[in-house]
């Protein structure tokens, strides 16, 4: 193979004229293509940018309300705790009213059997009374002697 520098020349040639067709034909689209790529690649990136600002607002604003809800919760809490502790009192209030009353009633009851005993014993003396009399008189005692002598003998026992 002999080179030729004839052929060296036409090769160079024709690589120079080729490179200038090329870039007159392609460098226009080319280049055209690359801007809008780069364009679109910068485009894709702010994009992405304002997604992450937007994602960390919401981040942040799903944090506030959560924590918003635990201090609500919390509060509900407490105030469950409180009306809780309130009804509490008011049932133990009123378990004591009724225990007092219950109290109360009782002894109103005792107080009245104690006054039948009473008037229940005191009749059934002054009718034993009312009989050893009549035994010992071999009489018998009228109903209103037996009224006089039983009023008689409890004044005379007061």
């Amino acid at each position: 193979m002999d080179l030729h520098p004839v052929d060296i020349l036409i090769s160079i040639i024709n690589i120079i004229v080729l490179f200038i067709l090329l870039r007159l034909i392609l460098w226009k689209h080319i280049n055209n293509y690359l801007v809008a790529r780069s364009k679109r690649i910068t485009s894709e990136l702010e994009d992405v940018e304002r997604l992450r600002q937007s994602a960390e607002a919401l981040k942040k604003e799903y944090e506030e309300k959560m924590e918003g809800l635990e201090l609500r919760g919390r509060e509900i809490m407490r105030e469950s705790q409180i009306k809780a502790s309130e009804e509490e009192i008011e049932i133990l209030n009123e378990a004591r009213e009724k225990a007092q009353n219950m109290l109360s009633e009782a002894r109103d009851r005792v107080a009245e059997e104690r006054e039948r005993a009473i008037v229940s014993a005191r009749h059934e003396v002054a009718q034993l009374a009312t009989d050893m009399a009549a035994r010992i008189l071999r009489r018998e005692v009228s109903e209103d002697d037996t009224k006089t002598a039983v009023e008689d003998f409890f004044r005379e026992m007061r």
